[in-house]
């Protein structure tokens, strides 16, 4: 299994791996902003905008929705390869697998915009 991690590929090991690595992150970004928001009473405009104009937090900012994008789509491959199926679908399954993949790669390629965006402004 380390074997399989330490090479890259795309196994299911590395996948397994990167999820649990965005689920980290993702949860460190969260104990930041409610240590933030409990240490600052009232929290208001002005507070936000001071946390926010680091460069260094609008970067991290946007890699935690990079790597919520990637935890979001990584599960959405899961449900459409699972149950999305000609099984369970009949012939319309490959158009309905398809127009659900394309609907999360523009709601991901929406969110990676909106962070450029934030970082840019």
């Amino acid at each position: 299994m380390v074997t399989k991690l330490r090479t890259f590929k795309r196994t299911g090991v590395f996948e397994f791996f990167v999820i649990r690595l965005t689920a980290v992150f993702q949860a460190l970004y969260f104990l930041v902003i409610s240590f933030y928001w409990f240490q600052v009473e009232p929290v208001n405009f002005s507070d936000l905008t001071a946390l926010f104009d680091n460069i260094l937090f609008r970067i991290w900012t946007f890699l935690i929705l990079v790597s919520i994008s990637y935890h979001a789509m990584s599960g959405m491959l899961n449900i459409a390869h699972d149950y999305l199926t000609s099984r369970l679908l009949g012939n319309v399954s490959g158009f309905v697998k398809n127009s659900f993949l394309a609907l999360c790669w523009i709601q991901v390629l929406g969110s990676i915009t909106v962070g450029i965006l934030l970082i840019v402004s």
